[in-house]
């Protein structure tokens, strides 16, 4: 089920299937990508309870074994509930039942808010351990922006000046400390090169920054993208489509490491939480016109 937000020159559209913002439009123009399947399906899903792939699809939880086939977890493809909603803002609640306990053995409740304004938006998750037991996940989104005309007409501009590794993730979204590119990101600018995704995303690890500008060289327009709160930030655009948008994905969490042990707690920037303990991070943007 969709509902519409309104606020003066701006209007949002939000789905209760992957408790998802599914548009954002400003002054008309829509930032939020379309979710055409000719490139993408996919609008700014959440990732929980992991980011990217597992090896195998498995992971175990406590010493027993689990599968979880779906990337980026299950949260993306669940039917949520609208929990509230006025006409700027909307929370969506999923719940643990037995179809997820099947695969993420967890009494937990997850809140993903999505607020507009007049300038942008912003994406709140909250978590709560509703169990008896101590919880472990990783968080992240998977927000794609349109462009105008091609990617490769962007840049981004990061907060401050960086030295980063450029690691990307393998064909079947794995991850290792040697998946390098040959360039790095050196200073606060990087051109947008449709080559660079020829394999999969590429991860930045705990870059200084948690600004970007995603900006068209030309005539300055685009969005400023705030993770605070998020470790990591991938980066996205599908392999060899030169596709009319480029993903900004805040993530507390990896992906699964082609080495890795193969338990939950394991992972780098997994997050844990006690009985009864909440959690909340949240991503937004401005639009620059």
């Amino acid at each position: 089920m969709q509902n519409t937000l309104h606020l003066g020159c701006a209007e949002g559209v939000v789905d209760t299937r992957g408790g998802e913002l599914i548009s954002y439009k400003n002054n008309g123009r829509e930032y939020i990508w379309t979710g055409d399947p000719a490139y993408w399906n996919g609008h700014a899903p959440v990732l929980f309870p992991f980011v990217s792939a597992l090896k195998d699809w498995k992971v175990k939880f406590g010493g027993k074994e689990y599968s979880l086939t779906t990337k980026h977890g299950f949260a993306r493809k669940s039917e949520f509930v609208l929990s509230d909603c006025t006409d700027t803002k909307a929370t969506f609640t999923l719940s643990a039942s037995e179809a997820t306990r099947a695969q993420y053995p967890f009494d937990f409740r997850l809140d993903v808010s999505h607020e507009i304004t007049e300038q942008g938006y912003t994406t709140t998750y909250h978590v709560k351990n509703e169990g008896a037991e101590p919880m472990v996940f990783c968080i992240g989104g998977h927000a794609g922006y349109c462009v105008d005309g091609s990617a490769e007409d962007y840049k981004l501009v990061f907060e401050h000046p960086e030295d980063l590794d450029m690691y990307y993730t393998d064909a079947d979204s794995l991850f290792s400390d040697a998946y390098k590119l040959a360039k790095r990101i050196e200073g606060d600018t990087y051109d947008i090169v449709y080559a660079d995704f020829d394999v999969d995303a590429i991860v930045l690890k705990a870059p200084k920054s948690h600004k970007v500008k995603l900006v068209k060289k030309s005539d300055g327009t685009g969005l400023t993208f705030d993770y605070n709160g998020f470790t990591n930030l991938t980066l996205w655009t599908p392999p060899k489509k030169r596709a009319p948008f480029f993903c900004l994905e805040p993530w507390n969490g990896l992906p699964a490491y082609t080495d890795e042990s193969g338990k939950f707690e394991d992972k780098p920037g997994c997050i844990r939480l006690d009985a009864g303990q909440e959690y909340s991070v949240s991503y937004s943007i401005t639009v620059l016109s």
